[in-house]
């Protein structure tokens, strides 16, 4: 009689436990994107991110951590990378208040920005590994983070805004239009020391080769291929010249095996008509991958003004999530009921029809004629490169051997590219306002 009372009490504890377990689940949802840039061959190239100025003074930057805390931080003095970890950001799912430590593994990489300030910011890197920069290791961990109860009033959370700008431009904002928790942080940062927000954000800079291969023949071909074990789930082809963009929605790449493509037998399209179809394909994508709608929305609203609006070649992919676990590895304890992380690979191309304007251009500068010199400059501003510009010249430039064309080259970088940084935040942000 007894064996069968505790049984019952083992089975009604149990069910109690299962109970509880399903009313309150804990979830946890990650999204980001990995920005690459290759040549027409395919090759990788590595590149120099422009300073952040899409993000708000308070995020907190790995160059100006010695302001605030005492914990050994890494100082970046690499100002090229294969690859731009670009606005990871891990949203929290409770009805309940809970407390949680996070830990993030950033393997092959560095850490450049982050928010809320991190208990614990610093490379793992040691003499040996900082030689060869795809070993490297950067850690993140915010520890006893206060995920607030789901009831907890929003107005009560005013500290939450840190800029009266907040959602007018910049990408940092767009990533709170979510239903996920607020959550509090106590922060080693004595200037603020505890801090509001609605998810965990970081961002860094890679030194590995991205999993998809992507290069353009000089008939207009497209060739893909998955570099790992892993296949890429899917895939989208975009090309915009001016108010004009062609897009293309694929299927899978297989590992070994070239996906080929003709994006030129697509007609181009008025850019607004085309990219709500883009953006409304990959949202959709983004949630059959386990975002919830407005995390996917969320995402494709931050990256718009660039997916979708700069001029150019690009393929965005999903990346595994074998392959997100491997580089970014993330713990969270007490262990969550469910952990979805979902990002995407941006592949920029240089096409071949590009990489021959550009070219020719570099030959034009380096006549020493005043007046080809301008018209060369001219010249490399309609192709309206972007923050794109030095790596493109990269692409062009591998391998040359004469030395007055590789200087001819850089010179006209700086030409094509001399503007005063303030004016051009200022033209972007009134123009997005």
């Amino acid at each position: 009689m007894r064996i069968h009372v505790l049984a019952a009490a083992t089975l009604l504890a149990a069910s109690f436990s299962l109970h509880a377990a399903t009313d309150d689940p804990f979830v946890v949802h990650e999204w980001g994107t990995f920005t690459t840039v290759q040549g027409s061959d395919g090759e990788q190239i590595s590149w120099m991110p422009p300073t952040s100025v899409d993000l708000p003074e308070f995020v907190y930057r790995a160059e100006a951590s010695g302001n605030w805390s005492s914990k050994a931080v890494y100082h970046p003095k690499d100002v090229t990378a294969f690859v731009r970890m670009e606005t990871p950001v891990i949203y929290f799912y409770s009805q309940r208040e809970r407390v949680a430590d996070v830990r993030v593994l950033f393997r092959g990489g560095n850490l450049t920005e982050w928010y809320p300030q991190g208990t614990r910011v610093q490379s793992l890197a040691t003499p040996a590994t900082l030689a060869s920069p795809q070993t490297r290791q950067f850690l993140i961990e915010w520890n006893r983070i206060k995920i607030l109860a789901r009831d907890t009033p929003e107005m009560s959370l005013a500290e939450l805004i840190r800029d009266p700008q907040a959602g007018r431009g910049d990408h940092y904002y767009v990533a709170r239009q979510t239903d996920a928790n607020f959550l509090r942080v106590a922060s080693l940062d004595a200037r603020t020391p505890i801090e509001f927000e609605r998810d965990l954000f970081y961002r860094g800079l890679g030194y590995f080769k991205a999993p998809l291969n992507v290069s353009m023949a000089t008939s207009g071909l497209l060739s893909l291929t998955a570099r790992e074990a892993e296949r890429i789930p899917g895939m989208f082809v975009i090309e915009i010249r001016g108010d004009m963009m062609r897009y293309q929605k694929l299927g899978l790449a297989a590992s070994g095996a070239a996906s080929t493509v003709a994006p030129n037998t697509r007609p181009f399209e008025a850019l607004g008509d085309a990219r709500k179809r883009a953006m409304q394909d990959m949202a959709a994508e983004l949630v059959k991958q386990g975002l919830y709608e407005k995390e996917a929305r969320a995402m494709v609203n931050t990256w718009q003004d660039q997916w979708y609006a700069e001029e150019g070649t690009r393929v965005l992919y999903l990346l595994p999530r074998q392959w997100t676990d491997r580089n970014l590895e993330l713990q969270v304890t007490p262990q969550p009921d469910s952990v979805v992380r979902v990002m995407v690979g941006r592949a920029e191309l240089f096409t071949p029809t590009v990489e021959q304007e550009l070219t020719k251009q570099i030959l034009t500068f380096g006549t020493g004629d005043e007046k080809a010199k301008a018209q060369a400059v001219d010249g490399v501003r309609a192709l309206r490169l972007g923050r794109f510009l030095s790596a493109a010249m990269t692409a062009v430039t591998r391998g040359e051997n004469d030395p007055q064309l590789f200087k001819s080259a850089w010179e006209l970088a700086g030409a094509a590219s001399a503007e005063k940084v303030a004016s051009a935040r200022e033209a972007e942000r009134s123009a997005r306002n």
